[in-house]
């Protein structure tokens, strides 16, 4: 999100196209005496410098806004009365003002102007010219207004990234914490124990061959329980339901334009949360990449059991999987995330390519895990 934020252009951006309508009093000043002309040309970059300075020089924003009100004053009063429409370079600026106090001054600054501009060449302005006029000065007065709400707007919207980042960043660093903490209060007490007894073991291996022995299975015993605690942890990190994940999965698949088809054989309150939150994960990585990858318009999910595993296949009638018959996927960082889940419950993964343009990602996991 910071990053399309950055990618945005602001009027400050694209300072440098406004120069693009000095075509118009260059047209003008070009009407007039050489003495004239060239005096006004001098005016005039001093003009764009102004306008430049302006959006590059925040902090003196205001006071070149004034200055550039001035000298829109003298060229309207001294070349032309149409050149009022120069007022239109000082409308982003104004929109880019860091107080509401310094937007209202300059706006008073700019209606003055105008007004007095109008009243002294009213006989330009009325009549026929005044239907062409009436609409620019009106936008004109409008204008600044909406440029400072979609600035605002942006300010308030960075501001909300930002804060979004920062709690992001502190939510990772209190997960960090919260990880070293559970590391160290479930794990470190069962290293040390498997170290103290490894080196008695060491020392009775001689003395009391009974007694190593014993001493090893219980390490063997420590090693299995850190083993449940390490699997304990990893599952409590990311804790996802498998019934909550079909009913995302189904709302992804409707929104990329998929049917999703499911034929669920299995008692979900029955299966261990473990095992919900590895086949939980499974999935959702899975359908990531049916997404992504496949080109399907329909996926098939089975969730079946027996008296030894649960069974869960994903399978879709994407074409891209027919032009790649001969390249099973075996590599790529979501599926060696998959293929380590599944290994602390001892489950397996395998892929399937039919002859009808169908690919079935295909998992098995063992009611009865080994400790």
């Amino acid at each position: 999100m910071s990053k399309l934020l950055k990618s945005r252009k602001s009027p400050v951006d694209l300072w440098y196209l406004w120069f693009f309508y000095l075509i118009f009093p260059i047209m003008t000043l070009t009407s007039k005496p050489l003495p004239q002309m060239w005096a006004g040309f001098a005016l005039l970059a001093v003009f764009a410098l102004c306008v430049t300075l302006g959006f590059r020089d925040a902090k003196r924003r205001f006071i070149y806004i004034v200055l550039i009100c001035a000298m829109i004053l003298f060229f309207s009063t001294t070349y032309s009365p149409y050149l009022i429409y120069m007022f239109f370079y000082t409308i982003p600026l104004m929109g880019l003002l860091p107080t509401t106090r310094q937007f209202f001054l300059t706006l008073a600054v700019l209606i003055t102007t105008v007004i007095f501009i109008i009243l002294l060449d009213f006989d330009q302005f009325y009549g026929d010219g005044l239907w062409y006029f009436l609409p620019s000065l009106v936008i004109m007065l409008i204008l600044p207004f909406g440029i400072r709400s979609r600035m605002k707007e942006n300010e308030l919207r960075e501001k909300l990234t930002l804060a979004n980042d920062e709690i992001a960043r502190l939510a990772k660093l209190d997960e960090r914490q919260r990880i070293s903490r559970d590391l160290h209060d479930t794990l470190g007490h069962t290293l040390s124990l498997i170290t103290l007894k490894s080196e008695l073991a060491e020392k009775l291996i001689l003395k009391n061959p009974e007694r190593a022995v014993q001493e090893v299975k219980d390490i063997q015993a420590t090693s299995r329980a850190a083993l449940k605690q390490v699997r304990e942890l990893i599952s409590g990190m990311n804790m996802v339901s498998i019934t909550e994940e079909l009913k995302k999965s189904e709302e992804i698949l409707r929104a990329a334009g998929m049917a999703f088809d499911v034929d669920n054989q299995v008692d979900l309150s029955k299966m261990p949360p473990m095992v919900q939150n590895i086949l939980g994960m499974c999935l959702k990585e899975a359908i990531t990449n049916v997404i992504k990858h496949s080109g399907a318009t329909i996926c098939t999910l089975k969730l079946q059991e027996d008296r030894a595993y649960w069974n869960m296949s994903l399978s879709d009638n994407g074409p891209v999987c027919e032009r790649n018959k001969q390249q099973l996927p075996s590599s790529g960082r979501g599926l060696l995330g998959m293929r380590e889940r599944l290994e602390l419950i001892e489950g397996t993964m395998t892929f399937h390519i039919g002859t009808d343009a169908e690919t079935s990602l295909v998992i098995q996991i063992p009611r009865i895990i080994k400790q």
